[in-house]
C-alpha cells in the first residue's frame, strides 16, 4: 500500500469512528433503544441481495431517506450502497422500507423481526423511541 493509498483509508477511517461515535451519543441521548442486532440486520440484508430487491433507508443523523437499488458490499456489521466507499453501520439505521410482498413477510416473520405495513411497504424500525 502507498503512502498516500495509507493515508486516505486512514482518513475514511477516522470519518467512519467519528460517526459512529456521533450516533451512539445521539442514541443515548435520545434514550433510544435497539429493536435489532447486527445480525437481524445482515440476515435482512443478505435476503434483500439475493432476491435482488431495492429499498430506501433512512439514518439516524440525517433528514434524507436513500433509494437503494444494489448492495455493493455486506459486511457482518456494516453496509455499502454506493461508490463514494462510506460503510453504514448497522448501528446508524433508523428504518429501512420496502415494497410489500407475502416472500418477505414470510421472511421477516421467520426472522422474528418487527414490521408494519403501511402503503404496501414494510417499514422495519431500527429504535423504540
Amino acid at each position: 500500500m502507498t503512502k498516500k493509498s495509507k493515508t486516505y483509508h486512514l482518513r475514511n477511517k477516522e470519518k467512519r469512528d467519528s460517526r459512529i461515535k456521533e450516533t451512539l451519543n445521539f442514541i443515548l441521548e435520545k434514550n433510544y433503544g435497539s429493536l435489532l442486532n447486527n445480525q437481524k440486520w445482515f440476515r435482512i440484508f443478505e435476503w434483500i441481495e439475493q432476491n435482488n430487491f431495492e429499498f430506501e433507508l433512512k439514518t439516524l443523523l440525517t433528514s434524507d431517506i436513500k433509494k437503494v437499488n444494489d448492495i455493493f458490499e455486506l459486511e457482518h456489521n456494516s453496509i455499502l450502497i454506493d461508490y463514494s466507499g462510506n460503510f453504514i453501520e448497522f448501528l446508524e439505521l433508523e428504518k429501512l422500507i420496502l415494497n410489500s410482498t407475502s416472500e418477505l413477510k414470510t421472511e421477516l416473520k421467520k426472522l422474528n423481526i418487527e414490521f408494519y405495513e403501511e402503503l404496501n411497504t414494510i417499514i422495519i424500525e431500527g429504535y423504540r423511541k
